[in-house]
């Protein structure tokens, strides 16, 4: 099993409020590697939050030892906007707002748009585009991230 999978079990369980964990990533950055725990919340991250995430879970990630004792920096941040959705609750929390959407093949000669999400269930997401809402099969998907205006 995985660095990532195994924390990601491991940590689970402990998340039983407003705070959702979204990922955990184990990668090598230029200071060594890092163990990247990503958290979300209705209404965006805190600094405090990410500090009362870390002092929940470093305590099971130590005893648990996934590295084997190899060093590891312990990173606690929010999920960012630049992440895809990957849960129900986040494609709630996205409903009625724009998203960028990435296909894996063409419709109707485009593989990426900007849509206003409607729905996601298990077999199609739901946009509006242009007035009219399209459904596409979640299996065409290639991605969905919140749309960012700059």
């Amino acid at each position: 099993m995985k660095i990532s999978e195994l924390v990601t079990k491991e940590i689970s369980p402990l998340f039983k409020n407003d705070i959702k964990l979204v990922e955990v990533e184990y990668v090598k950055k230029a200071d060594g590697m890092h163990l990247i725990v990503y958290i979300d919340k209705e209404g965006g991250v805190s600094i405090d939050d990410c500090v009362a995430v870390n002092d929940l879970i470093d305590p099971v990630i130590e005893e648990l030892n996934p590295t084997n004792d190899k060093p590891y920096v312990l990173d606690v941040s929010s999920y960012g906007l630049d992440k895809p959705l990957k849960y129900d609750w986040q494609f709630k929390k996205y409903a009625n707002q724009l998203v960028d959407v990435k296909l894996y093949k063409k419709i109707d000669g485009r593989k990426e748009f900007t849509a206003e999400l409607v729905h996601r269930d298990e077999k199609s997401t739901y946009f509006k585009l242009k007035d009219k809402t399209v459904t596409i099969s979640n299996t065409d998907i290639a991605s969905i991230t919140p749309y960012i205006e700059f």
